[in-house]
């Protein structure tokens, strides 16, 4: 080998050494990729999203995903530069920020699930609570209007109670949100309706007290018929002899205002016809002296104030009668009794029998502590 050769050689194998070691330095000299971090922020995030973080503590979820993405994006930026000008330090940091608004949207998430859980079932306790005093008035005919939402609202906590067990919290709430707005607002309407009601008791019980005094003082039969109750009494001689299941007008709730309201009417009464055969449809009947004196007093003056029509009228033909034991209030203002039972009634009473009909015979109190 020529002098020449032997220099060209060694040139080529110091250039050959310098390019290994230079390679070998670029590598070591080249950023280390955040692969670390980034994959533990993206496990906790996960891990936040699965522990419904994204429903419980949303804001804070969103920090975390937010700033997740940022540090994808700045790593893919980083990741077109050249390999020895890249820096990760701020795609770690973001990776590191996101991690743990991950955590702390874990905890948060699970102090709202279970402050919500406690919400809800402690609503869950109220509205049961509210049903069972609505289901006391149940009795009572209450307006379309306050059945309609008395329904609905306690179909939605019947699925509020439901979608509570399956761990939908959020969506139980909503429903038992709406739930209380109905039976909040239908309780109310009917505690008033029926409070308002009950303003006349004191005259219930005075005309119930004097009727049966009278019977013991003219040693003769009365009939007193208890609406609340669905009731038929009849007394001789002051004393209860026979208690009867009574059905009464479709809309007993108040006193009878007008004809048509299918309403039976409150005061004190007579029998003024008894009737029987072809005289009736209804098998046997009691007619009474509806409407009496206080009964067109009252209706002369809703008319005169305009609480009714000027063409209303008062109506009449209000009986004791036969085909009753349907089991519910049906008729358009009358009493109705079974067949069996106006036998037994009809035998006792005459034209000018006392008939005494009361809203109750006990007090509303005493009707909700049942």
């Amino acid at each position: 080998m020529t002098k020449k050769a032997r220099i060209t050689t060694i040139i080529l194998v110091i250039i050959f050494v310098l390019l290994g070691a230079g390679t070998i330095i670029a590598i070591n000299m080249k950023p280390e990729a955040p692969i670390a971090e980034v994959e533990m922020a993206r496990q906790a995030l996960a891990l936040a999203r699965n522990q419904k973080a994204e429903t419980f503590a949303k804001e804070t979820f969103v920090k975390a995903q937010q700033l997740y993405d940022s540090a994808m994006i700045v790593w893919n930026n980083e990741n077109e530069k050249f390999f020895l000008k890249r820096d990760y330090q701020q795609v770690r940091e973001l990776a590191t920020l996101s991690k743990q608004q991950s955590d702390l949207a874990i905890e948060q998430a699970g102090k709202s699930f279970k402050n919500l859980e406690t919400a809800i079932q402690r609503k869950l306790i109220y509205l049961n609570k509210l049903v069972s005093e609505i289901k006391v008035l149940s009795r009572f005919p209450l307006p379309l209007k306050i059945t309609n939402s008395l329904s609905k609202g306690k179909l939605l906590l019947n699925e509020a109670q439901a979608t509570s067990r399956d761990g939908m919290l959020h969506q139980a709430n909503n429903k038992l949100n709406e739930a209380e707005n109905l039976l909040e607002h239908a309780h109310s309407k009917a505690n008033s309706l029926i409070e308002d009601y009950f303003k006349n008791f004191d005259n219930w019980k005075m005309w119930k007290a004097n009727t049966i005094r009278d019977s013991k003082l003219n040693k003769s039969v009365a009939i007193v018929v208890d609406k609340y109750a669905g009731k038929c009494f009849l007394y001789k001689n002051g004393a209860l002899t026979h208690e009867f299941d009574a059905e009464l007008g479709k809309n007993w709730l108040g006193n009878k205002r007008q004809k048509g309201d299918k309403v039976t009417p409150e005061g004190q009464y007579k029998i003024t016809d008894k009737k029987e055969n072809s005289r009736t449809k209804y098998y046997k009947a009691l007619l009474i002296n509806y409407p009496n004196d206080d009964d067109k007093k009252r209706f002369q003056n809703e008319v005169k104030n305009g609480s009714l029509a000027a063409n209303s009228k008062i109506g009449n033909l209000i009986e004791i009668h036969g085909h009753g034991g349907k089991g519910s209030d049906w008729t358009d203002g009358c009493v109705a009794l079974t067949n069996s039972d106006m036998d037994i009634l009809f035998k006792v009473v005459q034209k000018g029998t006392p008939v005494t009909i009361i809203g109750s015979s006990i007090t509303l109190a005493q009707i909700k502590k049942q």
